[in-house]
């Protein structure tokens, strides 16, 4: 081992492997980043079309230099390299008629919820989505007791939910099947699963995260935007990135890294390596299962992966949709009191009017589908029509403004979406999967770890992928015996409002307990 050069390569461009590189080499670990396709981004890289700058993923919003990705770029020193722009508009919640019952041949329409940061304003967002859903009176105000006791719980608190799905947290307030199950779904919307597999923990993270930064944010010029910034500061750094650069596998002897073969038959020594493909494939394929032990391996094949996910964009020639974002449930119910397909649709262009032509406006939208690849509990299954009729139902005029669908059935996209989703599985944040029970970012293989969204981090979306970058470095430079340093003491201000924070928290969370 000592014989090899100190070199890590990362394996693949995603803002996960982009981050590992950069932070890498910032360290001054000699990285060479190794990317399959010929273009850097993985399931955050973009095309070009009709005059619009269209994300091949649907990325969720986020906190832009408050949150991970900011993280990243101040380890560096470069905090502002990124510019985060903020929506005139905040996000907000639909819920179309037909996924409450709404009278056979009514024309389908969307109640629309208005996401609120302020604690003081839960109640009349509560109110609101009671009307989505249909909840009786009673339930409303369980539902309003809900949202007070996520918005406020301590990270202890949360960690406690880390092995119940988000509909039987969302069942402790309101116990109506039908309820709990649309509330278990908006609940489990920012990781991208049903309510019945999404872990509460995990959800009530993102959700209170959003919400206490206030307003979202998104990278202008578009998601891309990040790794190809991580990327070029990386060779800055003099990290080498390459393109077009497929690895066939990671050589290994004595459970220890030896380096790379590509798939042109180059082989790179290196004493680290660092996947973003995903713990399985990973395992069985670039490594090959005969160098973990048993145990390892069969925790591999146990975990539920995040589903490739079923997306739509769409060019609209006039600007129809007054929000940064719309989440939630729509199309026709199943009828026996599951919920209707959960949709998530993020709006670029009301962040950065630059990503389409003058007036025009940018639509990126996926159908939430089970962690195992198929719906849950006679939900509808996810699909290209339905996710189109639940966007019809959210924005009336949608597909009559529509310059292209890319991922429609007829359309030659729908191929290229599909395996941008693929590229982006990672390990499904269901309950039983996150906190203590993630993957770890190091394997039984000396110098091999995992960052992007397969292992490590918590959050949801870029922000996961990049603070599992963070971790796995971490880790890395402390496996290398290099001395990461005390965090800086917290300003006695700064102390003071957490111990504030904390004491209103818990009074809140008591107050607000389900009860029964």
């Amino acid at each position: 081992m000592d014989e090899l050069p100190l070199r890590a390569v990362v394996i693949g461009s995603g803002v996960g492997g982009a981050a590992a590189a950069l932070l890498l080499s910032h360290a001054g670990v000699p990285t060479l980043l190794a990317e399959k396709e010929r273009r850097l981004g993985g399931a955050a890289a973009a095309y070009e079309r009709d005059g619009f700058r269209v994300d091949t993923g649907t990325h969720m919003l986020c906190r832009g230099e408050e949150g991970p990705l900011g993280d990243v770029l101040r380890r560096v020193g470069q905090g502002d390299a990124i510019t985060f722009r903020q929506s005139s508009e905040p996000a907000a919640l639909c819920v179309a008629d037909g996924a409450r019952g709404a009278r056979a041949g009514a024309a389908p329409r969307a109640g629309r919820v208005v996401l609120q940061a302020e604690l003081w304003r839960l109640a009349g967002a509560a109110r609101a989505l009671a009307r989505g859903l249909d909840l009786t009176p009673l339930e409303a105000a369980r539902a309003a007791r809900l949202l007070a006791h996520a918005a406020a719980m301590r990270d202890v608190d949360m960690a406690a939910c880390d092995d119940a799905t988000a509909e039987a947290y969302a069942a402790r307030f309101v116990p109506r099947a039908a309820a709990a199950a649309g509330l278990g779904s908006l609940l489990g919307l920012p990781l991208l699963l049903p309510g019945a597999e999404a872990s509460a923990g995990e959800a009530l993270f993102s959700w209170r995260r959003l919400a206490r930064s206030g307003q979202q944010r998104y990278p202008e010029g578009g998601a891309s935007r990040v790794p190809e910034v991580f990327c070029r500061l990386a060779r800055e750094l003099g990290a080498a990135v390459w393109t077009g650069a497929g690895v066939r596998r990671v050589l290994v002897s004595d459970r220890r890294v030896r380096g790379v073969e590509l798939e042109d038959g180059t082989a790179l020594p290196a004493r680290i390596v660092v996947s973003t493909a995903g713990l399985l494939p990973t395992v069985s394929g670039l490594v090959g299962e005969a160098h973990f032990p048993e145990a390892y391996l069969a925790r591999a094949r146990a975990l539920a992966p995040q589903p490739g996910q079923v997306q739509v964009k769409i060019g609209l020639r006039r600007r129809l949709v007054a929000a940064g974002a719309l989440a939630g449930l729509g199309g026709e119910s199943a009828g026996d009191g599951a919920p209707a397909l959960p949709f998530y649709c993020l709006v670029p262009t009301r962040f950065d009017p630059s990503l389409a032509p003058p007036g025009h406006e940018l639509l990126c939208a996926c159908a939430v589908s089970g962690g195992r690849g198929g719906a849950s509990r006679g939900a509808p299954a996810a699909s290209v029509d339905g996710l189109l009729r639940a966007l019809a139902g959210a924005v009336p005029g949608l597909l009559s403004d529509a310059i292209f669908v890319d991922g429609a059935p007829a359309d030659g996209r729908g191929e290229a979406l599909a395996e941008a989703g693929e590229r982006a599985a990672g390990t499904a944040q269901t309950a039983g999967q996150v906190g203590r029970a993630r993957p770890a970012v190091y394997t039984p293989v000396r110098g091999l770890y995992l960052a992007g969204r397969a292992a490590g981090g918590r959050g949801a979306g870029m922000e996961l992928a990049a603070s599992s970058a963070i971790e796995c470095v971490d880790r890395i430079l402390v496996d290398m015996g290099r001395d990461l340093g005390a965090p800086a003491p917290p300003a006695l201000i700064d102390v003071a409002g957490d111990l504030l924070g904390r004491a209103a928290a818990s009074t809140v969370t008591w107050a607000a307990r389900p009860r029964g």
